[in-house]
């Protein structure tokens, strides 16, 4: 069998030589369809080409070089490299520039990144140029074949057109549906549907400036710009197949097939004098900047922000889903959660509910090609992104409870009362501080999961010993037996009901009975709220559409029973927000929500713990049911 080395030089050699051939094969069909007295009049032809329309064509190619660079921001967005959008879009244009011109524009490319960029190693650089490779080859794909459909195009390209109405909206399913790709041990992160728009739109741009490049420099009726648009696209695909510099070779045949008869000189000249302006030229300034990279920047401190600092201990939820605690542009701590398409401010900021909250959530999203959301806001916020004209939406209601006067003589708790004599006639035993043992509580929550389904994530707690380990949890026992547990997270100034789990053959009333049981040791450890967490609410009542999107919803997160065990303890409802920019956003953003709840990541050890417990008071204490 051959060597790995021998392989390796042939591969090598296969990629330097088909180049090559193709090329070759170009020009002698060339030299055959264009006869040799036209090549020499290509100097005059060269001299005829007005100096306004060079002017013009300049400012064209400056155009689609801003465009060009914009691929690079997007790509360092989605790479998430932290990379500033000016310094992104400098190296962006020198790596194209250089790559379109010399060939082998991945590994050129590359290596013009790396020497600019001092930040980014190797590996990180020819991750770049590869990603914006790609997704430019599949960016022109969908565009050519669309341009082509809606504009005049050779026949035979109905099979460009068909390809992209069936590669569109696949590809934004596949970016929606699975973000993450695994191939064996190797994961790949698939751009946001916001990256990935913004790189079809700047694509568009991109190539219809350069196409208006060449028409400038062409004579004048040639052929008009919407018939030149599709047939420039055409050549310019060819070009990138066939891996020669500047696509040489493919390109010209391509136009100049599909020319008039009659005009090839002046096409000839015109597209010599557009690769001058648009190959030459900029690769010319690029080298030059080469001569002098970027130089590194200084590294920001910041100053940690802990999950016990955050307004609502709710948001301690995202410690197991990807979550994090950033200091916001508005001076406090704010919970984030980023799913794929999503930049997402997690439950309420409390007294930084304000516009600069906004602003700053939009740059944070915006820098990660990601929709700015807000998820569970309170009445602050919501009033706020009102009048910054974001689509606002009610989604949820929360059960509060006032520890300081909660009490179970009132008319409104008389069903709790039932359910915590019924719990104390089965001689149930309430043990409150400490998670129980690790056996028992898994075999707890598999009985659960497999009476009740699959537990969900993202903005829901899923039991795991080094994430309970850092709440209260209070556990119910039938003698030695454990037969249900419920966890709270504890913040600055509340408690948040997480996690609750109970055996098929459970009293009735046992959570019930660890709910209350918490409630007392909230206000024994001295505090003021505890939260029951939230239900599904209808953002408007009034409206058909509305009441059935929540009575689906509903269904879908285990039905009214929540709301009913909720009820038993007579909360305060305080309704809870959503917010996005628009409303096209706002859908985007929530149905990500929705799938990331119902499909969460694989369960890990939380990243940071909420920085406190584990006090003098932490321990086992064995009660009564009542």
């Amino acid at each position: 069998m051959p060597s790995s080395r021998a392989l390796s030089v042939a591969q090598v050699g296969a990629r330097v030589g088909v180049p090559i051939v193709i090329f070759l094969g170009c020009a002698m069909i060339l030299t055959r369809q264009v006869p040799s007295d036209i090549l020499l009049t290509l100097p005059a032809q060269l001299a005829g080409i007005a100096s306004w329309q060079w002017g013009l064509a300049a400012v064209f190619t400056a155009g689609s070089f801003f465009a060009v660079a914009q691929y690079d921001v997007q790509a360092h967005r989605a790479l998430g490299t932290k990379v500033p959008e000016g310094r992104a879009r400098i190296t962006g244009a020198v790596g194209i520039a250089i790559g379109q011109t010399v060939g082998f524009g991945l590994v050129s490319g590359a290596l013009a990144r790396w020497r600019m960029l001092p930040e980014l190693n190797v590996g990180q650089a020819l991750k770049l140029s590869t990603m914006v490779s790609l997704s430019f080859v599949i960016a022109w794909a969908c565009l050519t074949g669309l341009v082509c459909l809606v504009l005049p195009a050779p026949a035979w390209t109905s099979a460009l057109s068909v390809g992209a109405l069936v590669l569109v909206p696949g590809l934004a399913a596949l970016l929606f549906f699975r973000p993450t790709l695994t191939f064996g041990s190797r994961t790949i992160h698939l751009p946001s549907l916001q990256i990935s728009a913004s790189i079809l739109g700047w694509a568009l741009v991109d190539m219809a400036m350069a196409a208006a490049t060449l028409w400038v420099l062409l004579p004048a009726g040639t052929m008009p710009f919407i018939t030149l648009l599709p047939l420039f696209m055409i050549a310019l695909g060819c070009g990138l197949m066939s891996n020669t510099p500047g696509g040489v070779g493919p390109f010209e045949l391509v136009l100049v097939t599909a020319i008039p008869v009659g005009t090839e000189a002046e096409v000839l000249a015109g597209i010599l004098a557009f690769r001058a302006v648009y190959y030459a030229l900029p690769a010319l300034c690029a080298m030059l900047a080469m001569l002098r990279p970027l130089t590194k920047p200084k590294s920001m401190t910041s100053h940690p922000a802990h999950w016990y600092d955050l307004p609502s201990s709710e948001a301690q939820a995202l410690r197991q889903n990807d979550g994090c605690v950033e200091v916001s542009a508005a001076g406090g701590p704010a919970a984030i959660w980023s799913t794929s398409q999503t930049r997402t401010l997690f439950t309420d900021p409390g007294n930084r509910a304000n516009a600069k909250m906004l602003s700053w959530l939009q740059r944070r999203a915006r820098s990660q090609g990601r929709i700015p959301l807000i998820y569970k806001s309170g009445a602050r916020l919501a009033h706020t992104a009102r009048r910054a004209q974001w689509a606002v939406l009610h989604i949820a209601d929360d059960a509060i409870i006032d520890v300081k006067d909660y009490t179970l003589d009132v008319p409104a708790r008389r069903r709790l009362r039932r359910k915590l004599r019924a719990v104390t006639s089965a001689g149930i035993t309430l043990r409150s501080g400490c998670a129980p043992p690790l056996t028992d509580a898994e075999r707890l929550d598999a009985q659960w999961q497999a009476q009740c389904g699959s537990a969900r994530g993202g903005s829901m707690g899923r039991y795991c010993p080094d994430y309970v380990s850092d709440q209260w949890v209070v556990s119910a026992y039938s003698g030695t037996e454990l037969i249900g547990f419920a966890s709270f997270h504890r913040g600055a100034s509340d408690w948040c009901l997480d996690i609750m789990r109970h055996a098929p053959d459970a009293p009735d009333g046992t959570m019930h009975a660890l709910v209350h049981h918490a409630i007392q040791d909230a206000h024994a450890e001295g505090f003021t709220r505890v939260s029951l967490a939230s239900v599904i609410a209808c953002p408007n009542g009034s409206s058909a559409f509305w009441r059935w999107a929540a009575q689906k919803a509903l269904i879908a997160a285990g039905g009214s029973g929540l709301r009913q065990f909720k009820s038993a303890f007579a909360p305060r409802w305080v309704p809870r927000y959503a917010a996005a920019p628009t409303w096209l956003s706002m859908i985007i953003g929530m149905a990500d929500i929705a799938r990331v709840i119902r499909n969460p990541i694989p369960l890990a050890a939380p990243k940071t713990s909420p920085a406190h417990h584990q006090d003098e008071n932490y321990e086992l204490v064995s009660h009564s049911a009542a």
